[in-house]
């Protein structure tokens, strides 16, 4: 993946020194100049990987997009109550230029994504290579409409590059011609691609995960099943022994991980600090994973402290104490440093050595959660199959760690309640890992979750708003209801 940046920084400075609104508006790239760069094996690899690296800026890694989308304005994460940092997400009293950077994230990745597609067929290269690349851009293009569609709905739809000014003023797709494209798009890439790739880059099993994700967000379980079973079936994947591996920058790219965001310590990195507690002026003052103070911004919320149950899970997943960076100053609970006010903290990404910034991978898809869909949709497609509750048992088991009186095994439940089982199960498993929102929003339970919370949350907030630069400049784009 080294080599991926390298490609990729040399795309940039040659083609993409403008944001996504310059290349819709302002100045687009000729189609010329697109085309006489695209003569080589090379060239197509350093546009694909020009494609790839927009992903940095869309999940912007663990404390990035993924989670301020999918965690943040539900109810597992929350503000920490020490600091009034981005109190907008958590309280529902974001404008609509909060949507802003991941439009034009998504919106720049399309784009190269289709350069690759249009130029790439025309070079005279080896097919086999050819179909790959292809198939890895339209895999990208599919992703980054995914974000797009599900946090604002129907958009633009683009299938070549945005060159000259024709075709910059697209109206808004329907959901379901987007949800066409991405079906389209990651069935080829599973068609074509081989099983295993360099880590960080898509391959048959990549894309076969993300249709599971795709089908089971539009409850679409019969298609959830097939994919996540293709993945189950494959055999390439299992469970960590341990759960805290999952998130060990020692173990990244490991048994588990199906696709990872690649984070480099010194190269590309990321700060997991703000998931930690913040330190404040005083005798504990930069103690907490390496000498230097630490973010802070987020913290579990006081629902999911009470709602989590009792397991090893829980306690890689949270804490209300650590050890001194020091080794010898011994114990130091929250209650010392914050006197109740943040009573715990999220210990999943503790990379002790990072130094603030951490070269630990973001997990985009895992095993898991694979295991997950695969229960949910047979619950839904053929709920007397027990085989619902091997995967769903194989989840807890990991999570228990042994202590048999913790999360035991699941077995004769009604269909209804196995729903809210597992439901409650990548709530737990999946926590902070951004996908909490985006559950509750598929189950028809996201409004009366947050409300049941105290917060004030309208019934169009379900759909985030089209950023108002872009319906400025688009006289074809309409705001999404509500953010008029």
């Amino acid at each position: 993946m080294k080599n991926i940046f390298k490609y990729s920084l040399t795309l940039l400075i040659i083609f993409y020194t403008v944001s996504c609104e310059d290349i819709l508006v302002e100045d687009p790239p000729s189609s010329i100049s697109l085309a006489s760069f695209y003569q080589s094996e090379s060239d197509a690899l350093a546009g694909l990987y020009g494609a790839y690296d927009l992903n940095y800026s869309v999940l912007g890694g663990i404390t990035g997009n993924a989670n301020n989308y999918g965690e943040l304005n539900a109810d597992n994460l929350t503000i920490s109550p020490i600091v009034s940092d981005q109190f907008q997400w958590d309280e529902f009293t974001y404008n609509s230029d909060i949507t802003g950077g991941l439009w034009s994230s998504c919106f720049s990745g399309i784009n190269r994504a289709n350069e690759v597609i249009l130029y790439t067929d025309g070079i005279d290269m080896t097919a086999g290579i050819k179909a790959d690349i292809i198939a890895e851009a339209k895999a990208l293009r599919a992703f980054y409409y995914f974000q797009l569609v599900r946090t604002m709905g129907g958009v633009p739809l683009y299938e070549t590059p945005t060159v000259g000014f024709e075709n910059i003023y697209a109206p808004r797709a329907t959901e379901d011609e987007i949800y066409n494209l991405i079906t389209r798009d990651l069935m080829d890439a599973s068609t074509e691609l081989e099983a295993t790739s360099t880590p960080g880059r898509i391959n048959a099993n990549i894309a076969s995960a993300l249709l599971a994700r795709v089908y089971l967000y539009k409850g679409d379980y019969a298609n959830a099943l097939t994919y996540a079973k293709k993945v189950i079936d494959s055999g390439k994947y299992n469970l960590f022994p341990d759960y805290a591996d999952i998130t060990n920058p020692a173990k990244k790219n490991g048994i588990e991980h199906i696709w990872q965001l690649q984070f480099l310590s010194g190269e590309r990195n990321h700060n997991v600090g703000r998931f930690g507690p913040r330190p404040i002026p005083g005798p504990y003052k930069n103690s907490f994973w390496a000498n230097t103070v630490v973010g802070g911004g987020v913290a579990p919320s006081a629902e999911f402290v009470a709602e989590n149950p009792q397991s090893y899970r829980r306690s890689a997943t949270i804490a209300d104490r650590y050890e001194h960076i020091d080794g010898v100053s011994g114990i130091i609970t929250m209650e010392q440093i914050y006197s109740g006010n943040f009573p715990y903290y999220i210990s999943k990404f503790d990379d002790r050595e990072a130094e603030m910034t951490s070269g630990e991978n973001s997990t985009i898809i895992r095993y898991a959660d694979i295991l997950l869909i695969a229960a949910e949709a047979i619950n839904e497609t053929s709920p007397s199959d027990n085989l619902k509750y091997t995967w769903i048992n194989k989840v807890r088991e990991r999570a228990r760690n042994g202590v048999e009186t913790d999360l035991p095994d699941l077995l004769g439940l009604s269909q209804d309640e196995f729903r809210t089982a597992v439901l409650e199960e990548r709530r737990f498993e999946l926590a902070f890992e951004g996908q909490r929102s985006w559950d509750l929003k598929r189950k028809g339970k996201f409004l009366q979750t947050l409300r049941a919370q105290g917060k004030t949350v309208e019934d169009y907030m379900l759909l985030f708003p089209i950023p108002d630069a872009q319906v400025k400049l688009n006289i074809n784009l309409e705001q999404n209801t509500g953010w008029e």
